[in-house]
């Protein structure tokens, strides 16, 4: 059996004990049920990952002896931007957990035009805390070793890509970050295979990838998007579900640069 995955933030490469925050502490003596000398494995979230064994649990802090730090799994070459539209109640939790185990590297809950999300619902001090509670299990659970930043709401004008339309662009077409947005076939230029195919952008360095909520995008948000140098792409003829449209784009993304 695997050893089980626990996230150590502060760990780091010089410790060799590492007293594990309040909430792991818990799961490791109370839900693992956890005894002196079980091994675990912790990463920090960023990318490190160290094998190391339990040294005391009981009533008062848990600790971990560090062994060695180990090679994690590999992260994707290229740095992915998922930003979607509010989705209603647990489809939310769908898309961060998905896209956490598909190497996304940074999730941004947009407000758009046809968002059905009520504003007391995404403006919760707890939503955006469930939200990285449910990053960190997908990447415990998928053996990731980074955990995707997660930005608080921001109105779909107000994303920084469309906001600063006017940046300069890097004279390398490998270090400009794309623009990719999910539209209905009609308003497509192309089939998001095809796109990240190379016939119109090579493998980038980083790239951000717009999703729709369950009403789609208003007229005004694609034409900021296409003014901005937004690539309008399409995933074939059938409607998808909102939650569902992030693992396939990614996944035909890594299918087409290579992971």
């Amino acid at each position: 059996m695997a050893a089980p995955r626990i996230l150590v933030p502060a760990i780091g490469p010089a410790d060799r004990i590492v007293t594990l925050p309040d909430g792991e502490a818990h799961h490791v003596a109370r839900v693992l049920r956890a005894a002196v000398g079980d091994e675990v494995s912790m990463f920090d979230g960023r990318g490190r990952e160290w094998i190391g064994r339990v040294s005391s649990v009981g009533s008062g802090p848990v600790t971990v002896d560090v062994l060695h730090e180990t090679t994690p799994a590999a992260e994707p070459h290229v740095r992915l931007t998922l930003a979607i539209g509010l989705l209603k109640g647990e489809q939310m939790d769908t898309v961060v957990r998905d896209a956490t185990m598909l190497g996304a590297s940074k999730i941004v809950p947009l407000v758009t035009a046809h968002v059905a999300v009520p504003s007391r619902a995404w403006k919760s001090t707890t939503v955006l805390e469930r939200w990285r509670r449910v990053a960190i299990a997908s990447a415990k659970q998928c053996g990731r070793a980074v955990v995707p930043e997660i930005v608080p709401v921001v109105r779909f004008a107000d994303f920084a890509p469309f906001a600063a339309p006017d940046q300069p662009v890097a004279a390398d077409s490998r270090l400009r970050e794309p623009i990719l947005m999910c539209v209905e076939p009609r308003l497509a230029a192309r089939a998001v295979d095809k796109t990240a195919a190379g016939e119109k952008i090579a493998r980038p360095v980083a790239a951000i990838v717009l999703v729709g909520p369950e009403g789609g995008w208003s007229a005004e948000e694609v034409e900021q998007a296409r003014s901005a140098g937004a690539d309008l792409i399409h995933l074939g003829p059938r409607t998808l579900r909102a939650e569902t449209v992030p693992t396939v784009v990614l996944t035909a993304l890594w299918t087409a640069w290579g992971w």
